[in-house]
């Protein structure tokens, strides 16, 4: 038991560095990455990371930026999915593929990914609010405001959570509640256009 204990921990000990070198060595091209995004030239700073590309998960979501940054969307979406796959758990590279998803217009994937996300962290409030949006969008009222109603109770004084949950409220007939939400929106942003407006359709 002690020899498998021993062989076990010197593994450890010899991977820790190896992973080490090949970070160390990835580190010039995304230096040269890193200056060329600075002055917005995105080709230049795709190629030195094409260059050593060995599939990393860093070199996908860095990738997975940079094309979304040079408007290639579905190469973006496609190196931040294969991020995504990599580290199932971490949440960059979601909210990372959901900006080329956008520009995509491909709405289902995003719910599905913001849903995803939520299974991870309930109390995302990125995440929450934006599936409120996509049902408000969708004239889900019922469904927007049990989103945008977890945003409130995390912000109670976020402008954008009020404004969507108040529009909410007043499509389910809920007056009362959504009247006290667009005069807390009027103490956010004093004389606001869309608050002012939903005052006057109650």
């Amino acid at each position: 038991m002690d020899l498998v204990k021993l062989t076990f921990s010197a593994a450890l000990v010899c991977a820790a560095p190896a992973t080490a070198w090949a970070q160390a060595d990835q580190a010039p091209a995304f230096a040269s990455s890193y200056a060329a995004e600075a002055k917005a030239d995105y080709a230049d700073a795709i190629a030195p990371l094409k260059a050593i590309y060995t599939g990393t998960y860093e070199q996908n979501l860095r990738l997975g930026w940079l094309y979304f940054l040079a408007k290639n969307y579905t190469a973006a979406a496609a190196h931040y999915q294969k991020a995504v796959e990599q580290r199932p758990y971490a949440l960059e590279p979601k909210f990372g593929l959901v900006k080329p998803l956008n520009a995509l217009g491909q709405v289902e994937k995003m719910l599905n990914l913001y849903a995803d996300i939520l299974k991870i962290d309930a109390q995302n409030t990125q995440a929450n609010y934006w599936i409120g949006v996509i049902y408000l969008n969708r004239k889900a009222y019922a469904q927007a405001a049990r989103y945008f109603e977890r945003v409130v109770n995390l912000y109670p004084f976020d402008y954008d959570s009020n404004i969507s949950l108040a529009w909410s409220y007043l499509n389910l007939g809920k007056k009362a509640e959504a009247r006290a939400l667009y005069t807390k929106a009027l103490l956010i942003r004093p004389g606001d256009a869309a608050a002012t407006a939903g005052l006057k359709r109650l």
